[in-house]
């Protein structure tokens, strides 16, 4: 055995003995969650044994889920961190089985080393001196073992390079990085669209709710989900372009659904950019990649490209008015028009046929008209009915046949598509009235000249896989980004932008004045993950946002709440949540101790449906604290729940006990200790309310002002934790990670992928600090390591792109 695989043994062994110390104390038993989690590491472990190059799959399907924080209270050391342990411990034991199938160039090496350094420099400096190893170490964002937090995504990103440079060949990547990223995508997606349809409610685009999703880390603000999703919707686009058969073509236009739901449901202005930047570049990859004799032809049809694009604006302002004049229910009848009218048109009609056929159609549909019970509710109605029939007919008249018979079913489908014209101008004169019949006839009018598409020479399109796929894309883009954009919310958010930038340039010409202009400060930074305590203490406002802390007095550890400090005299709360489990309509009891010197702060107990941030439907717990003598008092409150955990278990929303001290213009303390939850039937709902195990299965939120928590700047980020050496080192590693891609891009489509990545995370970080969310931090490393990989040994190019399994 080499010294090398010796070395990884060692590692490996040092892994194994941190993952079983860590799994000792972590808070196991607090929600269905952590008993999953507890499932889900032997599986995973023996998917390593069994397959190690696995994890590439693993851990872009769990890394952005598996987040159990709202439950444990545990968010220094999180689950991702057990996994990685894990897989560094199977991975290195592993490691003299294969050799490297993947390298980095010199210039790599050097760009490398360089940015361990700045962060090596960053985090000392971060982390020293160490703070006390007590109660207060790691569960607040003022400990300066907050730099360890954040240093740990680089020094996870490091320990798995040797694992890509083993398993993260094409090979690998293609059957198992990229179906990783795909599955986290759709598994974020999918606790998006459930967190909306819980809340705010699916259709309700009026409220301010603003999705988070399953990250823990948005609880003080920030940008988490977006930052994901700028990372990984290039791929499901890429799935897309790269399906190879109608099956995948559709899993991956739902998937890119979701997805967009998902991006548009945040009402971030910097994914919005993000996204159409990432476009941008997928378009200039698109021309770019023609050979040039057919880019000349391309541009000799001048004509056709701009009746493509005049059709393109004609469809979505046509779009717009139907949705403004006839709702969703409108909107969606003309998306189905108008893609029905792109399919049909590309068949060969039987345009002599075409009088008898509408005139039959018309027949068919007065009759039914006439005949359909009027008493039906739902979409039982006739327009919704008759409009859904005429669809599914058209559908089977279109679907792959026979030669045989194809011009009789041709002659069918243009009897179902004036079916379904009548049918969405009756959808908009059922919902909306004479008002919406306009949009309807333009919409009916653009389509009928969409059938007219053979006719031109050449046609603008033809039924081609690349061509449904990008008619789907456009199809469920427009369906999603027409209603967001039109609701009072977004509107709102647009509005505000001037206001909304001039606020940020303040507060980063703040974050630079207090910013040490010492020359070790300006070359190596204050040190990462500093900027919550270097707010706290140096924010030129001088206010003093609210805290938390776990002290310990006589052996008995009690929770302490410190209420905000604000020259105005009011602020943000910080309320600390627990999860819990209530029935309906039942009586409880809250029982506790709590002691205060002072006639302030006031201390707010209630129960709301929360999932991480913006509580609805509270209850207050009737406290009202005795005169401040310095002592402990005890009370018991009575509460009825009301409707809070009611509802079908699918779309119950959480209910989480909240507490938080308000006071004045100066901040003060409160001391709870003894917190009890009890219904009629004795079972006791609050876990760790003597706050023994200080925060576990303990979390807190502060909902609107986020500016103590985060700089609001990836650039100003890098420069104020690891100074002038940490940006340039990043930007040289960023500028030798693009200028591969860009070498690449023409070869492998997954290379334009990664760059659209790094680009829109980019342009999300112009307006949040992404780097201080690790699980965040990491996946961002991992997508720049795998843009820097070069394969061993020369290998030809592949002719053809499969999708992934």
């Amino acid at each position: 055995m080499t010294i090398a695989s010796m070395a990884a043994r060692l590692l490996a062994l040092l892994a194994g003995a941190a993952f079983v110390y860590a799994l000792r104390l972590y808070p196991f038993g607090h929600g269905w969650p952590s008993w999953l989690f507890a499932a889900l590491l032997p599986i995973y472990f023996l998917l390593l044994c069994w397959r190690p190059p696995l994890w590439l799959f693993c851990l872009p399907a769990l890394l952005p889920v598996l987040d159990l924080a709202p439950w444990t209270g545990w968010f220094f050391f999180e689950e991702i961190d057990l996994l990685l342990l894990l897989t560094v411990a199977c991975g290195y034991w592993q490691w003299h089985k294969s050799s490297p199938s993947m390298r980095i160039s010199p210039a790599a090496r050097a760009w490398l080393l360089l940015c361990c350094l700045a962060w090596l420099a960053a985090l000392l400096r971060g982390v020293l001196p160490l703070p006390p190893l007590d109660a207060n170490a790691c569960n607040n964002y003022l400990s300066s073992c907050n730099s360890l937090r954040l240093g740990k995504a680089w020094a996870w990103a490091m320990l798995l390079l040797p694992l890509l440079l083993r398993d993260a060949d094409q090979h690998g990547v293609r059957r198992y990085a990229l179906p990783g990223v795909l599955t986290g995508l759709a598994l974020v997606a999918g606790c998006a669209l459930w967190e909306r349809a819980t809340f705010p409610g699916l259709f309700n685009l009026s409220s301010d709710y603003r999705i988070t999703a399953p990250f823990s880390a948005m609880h003080t603000g920030g940008a988490a989900l977006d930052g994901y999703l700028a990372l990984s919707l290039p791929f499901a686009v890429l799935w897309l372009v790269r399906a190879r058969s109608r099956w995948q073509s559709a899993a991956a236009l739902l998937l890119l659904a979701l997805t967009l739901h998902a991006a548009l449901a945040t009402f971030s202005r910097g994914l919005y950019a993000a996204m159409l930047a990432a476009s941008l570049l997928g378009l200039i990859h698109a021309f770019t990649g023609i050979p040039l004799a057919q880019r000349v032809a391309k541009q000799a049809r001048g004509r056709r490209t701009a009746l493509s694009l005049l059709l393109a604006a004609a469809v979505t302002i046509i779009l717009a008015a139907t949705f403004s004049a006839a709702g969703y229910r409108g909107l969606l009848a003309a998306v189905v028009m108008f893609s029905a009218s792109f399919v049909l048109a590309a068949q060969a009609l039987p345009w002599r046929l075409a009088p008898a056929s509408v005139a039959c159609a018309l027949a068919i549909e007065g009759l039914l008209a006439m005949l359909w019970p009027s008493a039906v509710d739902g979409w039982l109605k006739a327009p919704y009915f008759l409009f859904l029939l005429s669809a599914l007919l058209l559908s089977g008249a279109l679907w792959p046949r026979m030669t045989a018979h194809k011009r009789t079913w041709n002659c069918l489908a243009m009897m179902a598509w004036t079916m379904l014209a009548c049918n969405l101008a009756w959808i908009g004169w059922h919902w909306a009235g004479k008002p919406a019949l306009p949009s309807a006839a333009l919409a009916v009018l653009l389509a009928a000249c969409m059938l007219g598409n053979r006719r031109l020479s050449p046609p603008l399109w033809r039924l081609r896989r690349g061509s449904l796929s990008l008619a789907g894309a456009a199809a469920v883009l427009l369906s999603l980004a027409i209603p967001i954009s039109a609701s009072y919310y977004a509107n709102e958010r647009f509005a505000t932008s001037a206001g909304d930038l001039q606020g940020r340039l303040r507060h980063w010409r703040q974050a630079l004045d207090m910013m040490p202009s010492d020359w070790a400060s300006q070359t190596a930074g204050m040190g990462l993950g500093t900027f919550p305590a270097t707010y706290f203490w140096h924010n030129p406002l001088r206010d003093v946002p609210a805290r938390i802390s776990y002290l310990d007095e006589g052996g008995n550890r009690y929770l302490r709440l410190a209420s905000p400090g604000y020259s105005a005299g009011y602020g943000e709360l910080l309320r600390l949540l627990q999860r819990i489990s209530v029935l309906p309509d039942t009586a409880y009891v809250l029982a506790m101790d709590a002691r205060r010197t002072e006639a302030m702060p006031v201390l707010q107990v209630r129960l709301c449906q929360r999932q991480l941030l913006y509580a609805q439907n509270c209850i207050a717990v009737p406290l009202r604290l005795r005169p401040g003598d310095g002592q402990w008092q005890h009370y018991e409150l009575a509460f009825n729940s009301a409707g809070l955990g009611a509802g079908n278990w699918l779309l119950r929303p959480p209910v989480q006990l909240e507490l938080a001290a308000s006071g004045t213009a100066s901040s003060s303390v409160i001391d709870i200790d003894n917190l009890s939850l009890r219904g009629t039937d004795g079972l006791e709902r609050i876990s760790n309310g003597q706050f023994t195990h200080a925060n576990n299965a303990w979390f807190f939120s502060s909902d609107h002002h986020h500016l103590p928590w985060h700089i609001k700047n990836l650039l100003l980020q890098l420069y104020l934790e690891s100074g002038v050496c940490g940006v340039l080192a990043m930007l040289g590693l960023l500028v030798l990670a693009a200028s591969r891609l860009l070498r690449q891009r023409k070869q492998d489509h997954a290379s334009a992928a990664i760059l659209a990545a790094i680009l829109a995370f980019l342009v999300v970080g112009l307006f949040d600090s992404l780097l201080d969310v690790p699980r965040i931090a990491l996946l961002f490393y991992l997508l720049l390591l795998v843009a820097l990989l070069q394969p061993a040994s020369p290998t030809p190019p592949p002719h053809h792109e499969r999708a992934p399994p």
